[in-house]
């Protein structure tokens, strides 16, 4: 049984470091997240209109892949930074890889629009099946969200 709706997983940001660890390590079920709003069951997004965040995205999941993850957290806007480690994003990438295998190539960025901000999903070929990197960028181009997920779970809106 899946022990997370909907396959997502949300993590309250606003939780201290080592409850976040915990929940991590509930969520890598389906999905690792790390981001303060659930999807909601349907949701559908529209193609992007602003400035493309394909390249930052793919940066960022570069530098998971290497291991730079104060790389990746100094990418976050200033509330996320002060509420997700480097530590933390770590260890939810090693709860992702111990479900779905490690890492082996991504497909091309995929952006749309939401309510939270710009969305930009990047498939992801993993050893033990298919997985995707998604961020979710604001108005200044910092990250306000990023998950590790399983194929297929949907933007919101």
């Amino acid at each position: 049984m899946d022990p997370v709706p909907h396959g997502y997983g949300p993590l309250r940001c606003a939780a201290v470091a080592a409850a976040a660890v915990a929940l991590i390590s509930v969520a890598a079920g389906p999905s690792a997240a790390l981001v303060p709003d659930a999807v909601p069951a349907g949701a559908v997004a529209t193609a992007a209109r602003g400035p493309s965040y394909g390249q930052p995205a793919l940066d960022a999941l570069a530098e998971v892949v290497r291991g730079d993850f104060s790389a990746v957290t100094a990418r976050f806007d200033p509330a996320l930074r002060r509420q997700v480690s480097p530590q933390v994003l770590e260890q939810s990438w090693a709860a992702y890889q111990a479900q779905f295998g490690r890492y082996v190539s991504h497909g091309e960025p995929r952006q749309q629009d939401s309510g939270a901000g710009t969305v930009v999903s990047v498939p992801l070929r993993m050893a033990k099946g298919p997985g995707e990197f998604r961020v979710t960028f604001n108005g200044d181009g910092h990250l306000v969200g990023l998950y590790f997920l399983r194929a297929g779970v949907p933007v919101p809106a």
